[in-house]
């Protein structure tokens, strides 16, 4: 997949802010599966009613008029993110059970570990219904728009979260 550093930005700066909680959204873009480019992130309200700080949930009329938004665009939603707060930026038991349960062969998911509200670490996974498991997703962060962050990550790199540590100022 290929997201800018612009955008990876956001959602680290999105998961600083809705830290200690768990913060989500969604991967709008377009392309086939292993070269899909992501070109807008989407927040979305975090609805888990009783564990913010390890747990999301996602409404789905929130995401129903999103996808109406899309119609025409060429856009989709391809996957969604969302933050571990002092949690390693990989899938869980509970990210794994939520995926197996849904229709989620292919789907894109970015997760990003919040270290004590500061330090941020993306990794990105592709969940696989034959398996009922994720993969780690490769990762091209492309050139910074105006106004991303100056260290954030560039080239390259698996979408294991132990490869590449992001910590925009």
């Amino acid at each position: 997949m290929r997201i800018s550093r612009e955008l990876v930005a956001e959602i680290a700066a999105h998961g600083r802010g809705g830290y200690p909680f768990e913060v989500c959204g969604a991967l709008v873009g377009r392309g086939p599966l292993g070269s899909r480019e992501i070109v807008r992130v989407v927040r979305l309200v975090n609805h888990e009613p009783d564990r913010l700080n390890d747990r999301y949930q996602i409404d789905p009329l929130e995401l129903l008029h999103l996808e109406r938004e899309l119609r025409g665009t060429g856009l989709e939603v391809v996957g969604f993110y969302h933050t571990h707060p002092d949690h390693p930026a990989r899938p869980s038991e509970t990210d794994r059970r939520a995926a197996a349960d849904g229709l989620s062969d292919g789907v894109l998911h970015m997760i990003f570990g919040v270290d004590r509200g500061e330090h941020v670490t993306p990794s990105a996974w592709v969940f696989r219904d034959a398996t009922q498991s994720f993969e780690v997703e490769r990762v091209e962060y492309t050139a910074a728009i105006v106004g991303a962050a100056a260290d954030a990550p560039t080239g390259v790199a698996p979408g294991s979260a132990s490869d590449d540590k992001f910590s925009p100022a």
